[in-house]
């Protein structure tokens, strides 16, 4: 490979044959590269958006600001991680104590960094590329897409965990099969506490409430004759703490049923109010502002998480430059950030959808960046 006249395979040979053939320890040698992972590690990110740049010049949207820029941080850490333990393999062999303790450790942290550069790569895929092909597709786009991005992370760690006890030279079919006869005999004897378990990993992966939000607990069956209101204290690994409004008691609830139970959560009834600006490159005659807002109320009426009939808009002309302004608000519901961050991505996916819709009659627009967003938490 040669990148501006220098051929990075000779260059990368000849720094090696000098090393090994020099008189410097292998310690020495190995420091020397862990210095240099670390400074390759940081140009990384800049070298790969210099190959993408050269692979598509005329591209619109740059792929690198779209979905690598967000995680240059982990690619930095990911690629100073992946050239230090290539650096273990080539001059700590000789150091059988320091290779063996190092070695697996590394390999280990390395694995786990891919992972997760894998993991953030896809949600950047999906948020970015995903919302479009399945709107184009006519499907429905909801928090379903979240559970997705779970469902798909718990596989990269699957992955990783097999890749590692592969690289270890241990059967990871061994692995499961101890691990289910272990977890048969452990529920056998610990089946309050195993159930306990099971219902605090479905609460944080269902994410029904978080520390510091408000709930709502209806009567129940289980010898809760009143409803329970109050703050959440904290999510243990068996229990829940949650501290009673008013009374500023604490009450404390195994999360087995909390996992299963019909929860109010009020914290999250909250709306966040959007504020899009448009800037049209001509001036709109009536007939052209409500054709407008009809493509504009059609287009987000029917996005997921909108408020129904909440969408207003506004027109000003720009006196001094003869132009037309549209100011377009209206409310999407509130949740999880990682739930308002899909709504958002939603929205910013329809505007190509608005976009192409008016080039057919002749009308263009800008979009102000960024859009504003005020949050309305609910009163309570």
């Amino acid at each position: 490979m040669t990148i501006f006249g220098l051929n990075i395979e000779e260059t990368f040979n000849f720094l090696y044959r000098t090393l090994y053939q020099s008189s410097l320890p292998n310690h020495i040698i190995f420091l020397i590269f862990v210095i240099l992972a670390i400074g390759i590690g940081q140009i990384v990110p800049s070298f790969l958006k210099l190959i993408l740049y050269l692979c598509d010049r005329q591209q619109e949207n740059n792929f690198y600001d779209l979905i690598f820029k967000p995680i240059r941080t982990s690619i930095k850490l990911c690629s100073s991680l992946i050239l230090i333990y290539g650096s273990i393999l080539l001059w700590l062999d000789g150091y059988q104590e320091l290779y063996q303790f190092l070695e697996p450790l590394i390999a280990l942290i390395a694995l786990i960094a891919i992972a997760w550069v894998t993991s953030r790569l896809l949600t950047q895929l999906i948020r970015v590329y995903g919302i479009k092909l399945m709107r184009q597709s006519g499907l429905v786009v909801n928090e379903m897409l979240l559970a997705f991005e779970t469902l798909a992370n718990i596989a990269i760690g699957f992955i990783t965990v097999i890749i590692y006890a592969e690289s270890r030279n241990f059967s990871w079919v061994s692995l499961l099969a101890g691990i289910s006869i272990g977890g048969a005999a452990l529920g056998l004897a610990l089946s309050n506490a195993v159930n306990d378990f099971v219902g605090t990993i479905l609460l944080y992966l269902d994410r029904r409430f978080l520390p510091g939000e408000y709930i709502r607990l209806p009567v129940s069956n289980n010898g809760r004759a009143e409803e329970v209101f109050g703050r959440v204290e904290s999510i243990g690994w068996r229990s829940s703490t949650i501290r009673i409004a008013g009374k500023n008691t604490l009450y404390i609830l195994s999360n087995s049923i909390l996992a299963w139970e019909e929860i109010e959560n009020v914290s999250r009834g909250k709306k966040i109010m959007v504020l899009i600006y448009l800037d049209f490159t001509k001036k709109l005659k009536e007939r052209e502002q409500a054709l407008l807002k009809q493509v504009i109320i059609e287009s987000t009426e029917k996005l997921f998480g909108i408020v129904p009939n909440s969408t207003n808009i506004n027109f000003t002309q720009q006196l001094d430059h003869d132009l037309t302004r549209a100011m377009v608000n209206f409310s999407i519901l509130g949740s999880t950030e990682n739930s308002i961050e899909l709504r958002k991505n939603i929205l910013e996916s329809t505007y190509d959808e608005i976009s192409e819709k008016l080039k057919d009659f002749g009308i263009e627009f800008i979009a102000q960046e960024p859009n504003i967003y005020v949050e309305a938490p609910i009163t309570i």
